[in-house]
């Protein structure tokens, strides 16, 4: 089974993670690809500057994701995407990746309110090639 966890260093995107390693371990044999988005904003006078930002905080979830992971005994792929819609990348890299699940946080750094689910994840369910596991965590 191939599994997709989109990161961004929320603990939710970890949580969802963990959830991940688990089910991998118990679906032998399976794959763990970890994305985050690098969120671009073109029409904006800053947008070089922000760009970095952004990258640099897509490479930091990668990281802190990647080490999750290796510590419950998963050794992950690492994607590093980039566009205007952090869903849209998601969605797009599960197609080109051709997993079977997307396992992803109910809410991620916006984390709004604790009774909605966040606008990345809801696309991502409705919009995703294949099924999708929400992982909720207790408030």
């Amino acid at each position: 089974m191939k599994i997709l966890v989109p990161v961004d260093g929320s603990d939710f995107s970890l949580k969802a993670l963990e959830t991940a390693c688990d089910l991998a371990q118990t679906q032998a044999p399976s794959s763990v690809t970890l994305v985050s988005v690098s969120v671009i904003l073109p029409e904006l006078e800053e947008g070089a500057y922000i760009a970095e930002k952004m990258k640099a905080k897509a490479e930091a979830a990668l990281a802190k994701g990647k080490e999750v992971a290796m510590a419950k005994g998963i050794t992950p792929s690492l994607i590093l995407a980039s566009g205007i819609s952090p869903a849209d990348e998601i969605v797009k890299v599960a197609k080109q990746e051709k997993v079977d699940l997307i396992v992803i946080g109910s809410r991620g750094l916006a984390g709004k309110g604790k009774y909605f689910l966040g606008s990345t994840a809801s696309q991502v369910v409705t919009y995703s090639p294949c099924s999708v596991l929400v992982v909720k965590t207790p408030d």
